[in-house]
């Protein structure tokens, strides 16, 4: 599908489930609710949907997410650019080889603990491990709820550059998560709330989180509990404090 264009307020804007080898070229969706597009494997979850390819998606005004993944093994996505919805820019659930160029993401998820860019449910682990398999080159947030949200054994990733600015909640929030990578070259956290490397009980504590090349500014790092083989390297803070172990 080259070209796509959706106005309204569907349901879902774009809705597949278990498919294999499909294209989406240039989507545009000024919505008034409903999801932007939904690709998962939830008609069949012993099966992965595979080898998905998103070139640009446009989304503004949907009350769910702008795009959001379920089960995929396999995405190649180039630029997210959300505007103004109820929840994620994106979010990866349970996905594996995905590589994202940009997340562009404003007012995504204000008054709320989604993100401009979320990875939840086991994103990132294939079998037991978390090898880097998550590649995103860019996040970009201003103002809506968090920027960056990676929660519930998810991990295997690597962001390459992050500005993030206003988020409402936490700028970045790492949770139960293992082999992150943020800021891998540079970023710049400004305002909103603070960068958190939190834990919940029922899953292991974070693991190999590396945070650097960040210039923070009136905001804060805070690390509660103490995670496994943490690296903060390379982080400068004006106006702005710190709290790691």
């Amino acid at each position: 599908m080259q070209h796509l264009n959706v106005t309204g307020a569907p349901l879902y804007g774009i809705f597949m489930r278990n498919v294999q080898n499909v294209v989406l070229g240039q989507i545009d969706m000024r919505l008034s609710r409903g999801l932007g597009v939904r690709i998962d494997n939830r008609g069949d979850t012993s099966q992965w949907t595979r080898n998905v390819r998103i070139d640009n998606v446009y989304v503004s005004g949907a009350s769910s997410h702008a795009v959001e993944t379920y089960g995929v093994d396999g995405i190649t996505i180039g630029t997210v650019t959300a505007r103004n919805v109820g929840e994620s820019g994106l979010l990866l659930n349970e996905t594996v080889n995905a590589t994202v160029s940009k997340v562009d993401a404003e007012n995504a998820g204000t008054g709320t603990g989604y993100a401009a860019f979320r990875m939840a449910n086991r994103n990132g682990r294939i079998g037991s491990s978390y090898a880097t398999n998550i590649r995103v080159g860019e996040v970009i947030a201003r103002g809506g709820g968090r920027g960056v949200f990676c929660v519930s054994e998810s991990g295997g990733a690597t962001i390459d550059r992050i500005t993030l600015s206003n988020t409402g909640n936490n700028a970045i929030l790492i949770e139960n998560c293992y082999n992150v990578n943020l800021a891998a070259q540079s970023g710049s956290v400004t305002g909103g709330g603070e960068i958190r490397l939190a834990a919940r009980t029922e899953f292991a504590n974070n693991r190999d989180i590396t945070v650097q090349n960040l210039t923070v500014t009136n905001s804060s790092i805070r690390e509660s509990p103490c995670g496994e083989n943490t690296t903060f390297r390379n982080n400068r803070l004006v106006n702005s404090s710190q709290s790691i172990c």
